[in-house]
């Protein structure tokens, strides 16, 4: 636990200064380059610039403590894929052209699909140039299931266990009737309405189901006003979505111009660049998320806090997702542990490997590779301490917890046979 423990020593310092030095005194040749495949232009362009800045921190912080290994450095390499299919395999042809060890996704699953399955027949035919996949976001739950595979490792909770913490939370708010769901019509859409059909039925039997849409996904759908008459039709007091970038900004605008009285029990709500879509309709919608953290709960780890703090130094927005950060530590902790970068050696190490997380432990679990934690869903609200900020702006709103989700509510039963080098 040595970076951890250094780490812990350095997160209130400016580190910028710190990792230029750092990187001259290691050759570009030393570095443990890990390239990450986002959209970086395009219409989701801002939740992958986003996700490059919480990686380049989180590595500098690592490099600031002395990186891994005794000295090498840690090294972010961008890769575009526009939200392409075809450019997320062009990418990973790079990835595996420069060399690259690990590649990291986490923006659709449809692309993490893709990656899991070049990287499985990538390593088969090529075990001596062996690729790892670190996903961040993308939650699609059989990836961990019936597809689960040695070379995939999830740092977020998956689909089951986002809805089943907002399953649970729902079945604490008495005043919850009927639930109208409405998600993207691919992968990870599909995956959210087959999650919140059977875990509502075990954990909130009394709640009537009465809507169940799926829509084109990314940017498709530009007018949400049928739907929003389908939502007052049906007398739901609450919407359940797994929504998600320019689909769930729509959603709320268009609820907020038709004065839809319900609440939002979303995943991806809290996203700052969609918190900026919202604009001032965010006050005018009772919603609500499910994530590992957010900056104005009580109780979170001093660590968590202080990355909070650099990262909005440096950029002027609201930190979002721990779960970025822990995955650069962890790989960085396993990387030592293993001695090596070899991903055979450390992708062993990252089996059962923990971390205080912003809630308490998280874990890898060694038998399906899927993170093990405590979640919180929380509220939208204008009574708070810090407010969200994105590229400078402040919005005059944040979240204030609603209730912490054990990790007992959220460890779930899988279904992986994992087949091991």
């Amino acid at each position: 636990m040595r970076i951890l423990a250094t780490i812990a020593c350095l997160t209130g310092l400016v580190v910028g200064g710190f990792f230029a030095a750092a990187s001259t005194s290691a050759s570009a040749a030393e570095n443990i380059k890990i390239g990450l495949i986002e959209p970086l232009s395009g219409p989701i362009a801002a939740v992958g610039t986003d996700a490059l800045q919480a990686f380049e921190t989180a590595a500098e912080q690592v490099n600031a403590a002395g990186g891994v290994l005794g000295g090498q450095m840690l090294e972010i390499v961008p890769l575009d894929n526009a939200m392409s299919a075809e450019k997320t395999t062009q990418q990973l042809k790079k990835a595996v052209d420069l060399g690259l060890k690990y590649v990291i996704q986490g923006i659709g699953s449809n692309h993490a699909l893709n990656i899991i399955q070049f990287v499985n027949k990538h390593n088969k035919r090529n075990p001596d140039k062996a690729l790892m996949f670190l996903n961040h976001s993308a939650v699609t739950t059989a990836f961990t299931n019936e597809l689960c595979s040695f070379w995939h490792f999830r740092f977020d909770a998956n689909v089951d266990q986002k809805v089943a913490g907002l399953v649970t939370q729902m079945s604490r708010d008495s005043s919850i009737k009927k639930v109208y769901m409405i998600n993207q019509n691919y992968a990870y859409g599909k995956s959210f309405q087959s999650a919140a059909r059977a875990i509502m039925k075990e954990r909130t039997p009394g709640i009537e189901l009465v809507g169940d849409e799926l829509i084109v996904p990314f940017g498709k759908v530009q007018d949400f006003t049928p739907f929003i008459a389908k939502i007052k039709a049906s007398g739901a007091d609450t919407v359940l979505t797994g929504n998600w970038g320019p689909d769930l900004v729509r959603l709320i605008k268009f609820s907020a111009g038709a004065n839809l009285p319900v609440q939002f029990y979303t995943i991806y709500g809290g996203l700052t660049s969609s918190v900026a879509g919202y604009g001032a309709d965010a006050h005018k919608v009772a919603l609500k998320q499910v994530n590992e953290y957010h900056e104005n709960h009580d109780g979170l780890s001093a660590d968590s806090v202080a990355f909070g703090d650099t990262y909005m130094a440096k950029y002027k927005d609201t930190w979002y997702s721990d779960r970025q950060r822990w995955l650069i530590l962890m790989l960085a902790e396993a990387i030592d542990k293993a001695g090596s970068d070899d991903p055979i050696a450390v992708g062993k190490a990252l089996e059962g490997l923990t971390l205080d997380g912003p809630l308490g432990e998280v874990e890898m679990r060694a038998s399906d590779h899927q993170i093990q934690l405590q979640l919180m869903v929380s509220s939208l609200t204008r009574d708070y301490s810090r407010p969200i900020m994105y590229k400078g702006n402040d919005f005059k709103i944040a979240f204030a917890t609603d209730g912490v989700i054990s990790r007992q509510d959220t460890t779930l039963p899988t279904t992986c046979d994992m087949k091991r080098p």
